[in-house]
């Protein structure tokens, strides 16, 4: 019953009423992408410059550490970082344009070393995507990843399960979304987390410009079932569970009782809220 009621009721979060706390007041420092890693929290930074970070180590008093990547080239424009559920200090990190790296992590060193890279499939030249996670269903891992849309575009949701050996994708399934609010600029999908019952959750932003005024609502859009088959919620249930006002919530993930979400407020940096469900 408390589920079905988080589901339903719609309420606004603002900064008075909840502590966001900075985690960097610098544009080069906004988090794209969100995962578990020690005590603390592996990010990502959509940057493209090459003198910029492209992956940092948050720890449990929020200071930053930037990591270093190991190869010459850079990613451009990181999007997500997820776990590889079952195998510890493995993660993917994706790209916009749906390039991946699984990488590895000394948790002693810090030290980055990627091990494979591989491009999600069936992306079109005019997608961006944002979110990724990655559900172990009983018929192997289940990639979920969403392009963000537009005003104009309809965001699609991919399912896809992944062959570990050989790696390459099978059983690939498409969804479409376009969601209620934010209404203008709108991204519907910068980002994507599954929480313990397999819900999956997004978030929505509207993105006007460098310095905002930003607005980020979150949804969840449907369930994966034990087998990792989604079923999406019916379009008219589909409705805000919370709008975020002043924050463009870019990266989300569950870590037990928490929704923790993280922020990429462009020129004014980022923000972390611990949101108790």
């Amino acid at each position: 019953m408390a589920k079905l009621i988080l589901t339903t009721i719609f309420f606004i979060i603002s900064p008075q009423k909840y502590n966001w706390e900075t985690i960097h007041d610098k544009r080069e420092y906004s988090v794209s992408g969100i995962s578990k890693f020690k005590d603390g929290f592996l990010v990502v930074h959509d940057n493209k410059r090459k003198d910029q970070a492209r992956i940092s180590y948050i720890n449990q008093e929020l200071k930053i550490k930037n990591l270093i990547w190991p190869k010459i080239k850079l990613p451009n424009d990181l999007e997500a970082s997820i776990q590889v559920p079952g195998v510890k200090n493995r993660y993917i990190l994706m790209e916009s344009g749906g390039k991946c790296f699984e990488i590895s992590i000394d948790p002693k060193d810090f030290r980055v070393e990627v091990i494979h890279t591989f491009t999600l499939p069936l992306i079109k030249p005019k997608m961006n995507l944002e979110g990724l996670t990655i559900f172990p269903s009983g018929q192997g891992l289940l990639f979920i990843y969403g392009d963000r849309g537009s005003d104009s575009r309809l965001s699609t949701l991919f399912t896809s399960f992944f062959n570990k050996k050989n790696k390459t994708f099978y059983d690939i399934n498409q969804f479409t979304f376009d969601l209620p609010e934010p209404k203008k600029h709108k991204r519907n999908i910068s980002d994507l987390a599954l929480d313990e019952d397999g819900n999956l959750w997004t978030v929505a932003t509207s993105d006007p410009g460098n310095y905002g005024p930003f607005i980020s609502a979150l949804y969840q859009l449907g369930k994966i079932s034990p087998a990792g088959l989604f079923k999406p919620n019916h379009p008219d249930l589909i409705r805000p569970i919370a709008i975020i006002k002043e924050q463009k919530v870019d990266a989300l993930m569950f870590n037990k009782d928490y929704l923790i979400l993280m922020t990429d407020n462009e020129n004014l940096g980022s923000k972390i809220k611990f949101m108790k469900l």
